[in-house]
């Protein structure tokens, strides 16, 4: 099982990995929430071409309460809230 500590560490079963190894879970600094984030790109996680290792996630965002914007890696189970694939 896998579960986010305060959106600074992945904890399972077996410990603590840092984030810097999993992705960082969206999330406002300046607001200190997650509430107010819009997300402008996702791309989930995937299987690298050729080489077969697994390649991060990443999503794109802003915050509609303060205006800042981020970007960056997220872990491989996290994706965006109500967020699903189109058929």
């Amino acid at each position: 099982m896998t579960t986010v500590d305060q959106n600074r560490a992945v904890r399972r079963a077996r410990g603590i990995i840092p984030l810097t190894v999993t992705g960082e879970v969206p999330w406002c600094q300046p607001c200190n929430t997650a509430d107010y984030l819009i997300f402008e790109e996702y791309v989930p996680a995937r299987v690298g071409i050729g080489h077969g290792r697994r390649i991060l996630g990443s999503a794109s965002y802003s915050c509609s309460a303060c205006g800042s914007f981020s970007a960056h890696s997220v872990p491989e189970t996290w994706s965006p809230p109500r967020w699903f694939w189109y058929t």
